[in-house]
């Protein structure tokens, strides 16, 4: 009996939990909705020039980083960066200058293919999507992460990615702060 009762209250503290969590992940959805359908934006962009003459950093295919202001507040971030492989971008929302939410996606260049199926190159006019990762963040936490597919590269923990994220966010916004005031 007694350990029944354990059972009962661990599920139900479990649907709880979780019940709480779809709530929280469904309000920072509402609020990235509400950032992507705005038109009204000012953007500040950063291009593939920046990165290699100011910052001297030179990646296979470019690098753009766009930041979305509105009343002079930042909204939204694009980070894109292409590789020889393929390329990555990151979106960044914000709601009260506070991260709320990343998405993640990586793509890869297709595989080119001889008649025995052995990769011999890569298709630069096909690209394939191969990862996607949606991390949602409460109080400057992540509190939940939904992944798709396989990272290149990566190997993830939970705090090292909400650190990762957190430091990047702020880096590029001092980044398209300075480039905004000149």
């Amino acid at each position: 009996m007694k350990n029944k009762l354990i059972l009962l209250t661990f599920l139900a503290l479990t649907t709880l939990l979780f019940g709480q969590t779809a709530q929280r992940i469904a309000v920072v959805r509402k609020k990235v909705e509400t950032i992507n359908t705005e038109k009204s934006y000012q953007i500040k962009k950063l291009d593939n020039d920046y990165f290699a003459n100011v910052k001297n950093e030179v990646t296979d295919g470019g690098q753009e980083l766009s930041g979305y202001y509105k009343n002079g507040k930042m909204k939204k971030i694009v980070y894109i960066v292409g590789f020889s492989y393929g390329m990555k971008t990151y979106e960044y929302f914000f709601s009260d200058d506070e991260l709320i939410f990343v998405f993640e996606k990586q793509d890869q260049f297709a595989d080119i293919k001889d008649q025995s199926n052995q990769v011999t190159g890569l298709d630069y006019t096909k690209i394939e999507s191969i990862y996607t990762g949606r991390f949602y963040f409460e109080n400057s936490k992540l509190f939940s992460i939904k992944q798709t597919g396989k990272k290149f590269f990566t190997k993830m923990d939970k705090k090292s990615k909400e650190a990762e994220l957190l430091k990047d966010s702020k880096v590029f916004r001092l980044e398209l702060q300075k480039a905004k005031s000149k």
